[in-house]
């Protein structure tokens, strides 16, 4: 049963076509730089209106990066890469609940955010249902 589901899981992560990897790297692109923006306006204390359609556009451009991910695999929620996609959100929605933190939250989720990218492959495509997957 084991090696069933490593083969399954196996054939799951396909090669992304080009326009499939085109429009992950607009999508990263645009969101890295609309949550750059959304960052520095809160490290220099902007008022919220300033930043309102920046933090939308941080929310936009993400949910496509996730469009984009579970295009490629159905297995990205459950894999490492998507367990951290995951961590990286929670801290935003926290900035609700606690604005006086917001430099701190939206920092952590900038790390969790890019420790999740450049993390290992093993680790990337490690998942909570089949464990180890091969690469």
């Amino acid at each position: 049963m084991q090696k069933a589901t490593e083969k399954q899981a196996e054939t799951s992560r396909v090669r992304r076509s080009t326009w499939s990897r085109m429009l992950d790297i607009i999508f990263r692109t645009c969101h890295i730089g609309v949550a750059g923006i959304l960052l520095g306006g809160a490290v220099f204390q902007a008022s919220m209106p300033h930043l309102h359609h920046y933090a939308w556009l941080v929310v936009a451009s993400g949910l496509a990066l996730i469009g984009t991910e579970l295009h490629h695999s159905l297995y990205w929620p459950h894999e490492g890469r998507g367990l951290l996609a995951m961590a990286h959100m929670l801290p935003v929605a926290l900035v609700h609940f606690w604005p006086d933190y917001c430099v701190e939250l939206l920092w952590f989720s900038i790390v969790a955010g890019t420790v999740g990218s450049h993390m290992p492959r093993r680790l990337r495509h490690w998942s909570l249902i089949y464990g180890k997957l091969k690469s």
